[in-house]
């Protein structure tokens, strides 16, 4: 599967994330594995910026819709929280970009 660029990454994890927040409403723990599911989802597709992108773009929408109101950011524990699993979630495209990449002893 060939990636999604950067920009194209970040736009369609923005997309998602603007899903996710509409699906979960105000249950923040319902918000939070949606929302690490569209970083990881996107992480896997897309380049490691793209990926980083997403995870503060989903942590932006946490923090505004969900835990604050009427888009008022509220950056509170809760909405770090986010961050760091929607950060550690983007991780995994690092990860499968390694696991991916031939190994130096075969090449």
């Amino acid at each position: 599967m060939s990636e999604v660029g950067g920009v194209h990454g970040s736009a369609l994890g923005f997309a998602g994330g603007v899903v996710a927040t509409v699906v979960a409403g105000n249950w923040s723990s319902a918000a939070l594995v949606l929302l690490t599911a569209v970083v990881l989802a996107v992480s896997l597709i897309t380049t490691p910026v793209g990926a980083a992108l997403t995870a503060v773009q989903c942590w932006g929408l946490y923090g505004s819709f969900v835990i604050g109101s009427a888009g008022h950011f509220v950056p509170d524990w809760s909405a770090l929280a986010v961050l760091a699993v929607a950060g550690t979630a983007s991780l995994s495209g690092l990860a499968r970009d390694r696991a991916a990449a031939p190994s130096p002893v075969r090449s």
